[in-house]
């Protein structure tokens, strides 16, 4: 299985521990594309790399995940702009989010009945269930 994660870069880091955890449990279950989200130092190495060449390489990732994992507790416009590319082009989507953190997540996500949403107020209960998460249609 692709497992495509997305998770706040440029909107802030405060889950950076979170989006660790998450990449090594979902390696697990297959190949994580864009681990480099959970990187340290993400920021750090996209300083040598053309906006344009991120974008492609981002684009064509999502194209072969099977699946969209984002964690969207921390605004992105990035995360939203990877979520409405992978929905528009048939992506199976989930959305998890911290709830002691962001109490209600925007309308578009909750509104959009092909996302999968799930709220958590600690990350093991998410880790725990990941097989289960990622298998349910």
């Amino acid at each position: 299985m692709n497992i495509y994660f997305s998770g706040s870069i440029y909107g802030g880091r405060q889950k950076l521990d979170t989006y660790k955890k998450l990449v090594k449990e979902l390696s697990k279950f297959g190949k994580v594309l864009d681990e480099e989200v959970a990187d340290d130092n993400v920021l750090i190495k996209e300083e040598n790399i053309t906006d344009n060449n991120v974008f492609e390489t981002l684009v064509k990732k999502i194209n072969i995940a099977d699946v969209i994992f984002a964690e969207v507790t921390v605004p992105s416009l990035g995360v939203g702009y990877e979520i409405g590319y992978a929905d528009s082009h048939g992506k199976k989507i989930i959305a998890i989010y911290d709830k002691t953190v962001t109490p209600k997540i925007t309308t578009m996500l909750r509104g959009n009945k092909n996302l999968k949403i799930i709220s958590y107020t600690d990350i093991s209960e998410i880790i725990n269930n990941l097989e289960d998460i990622l298998k349910e249609e």
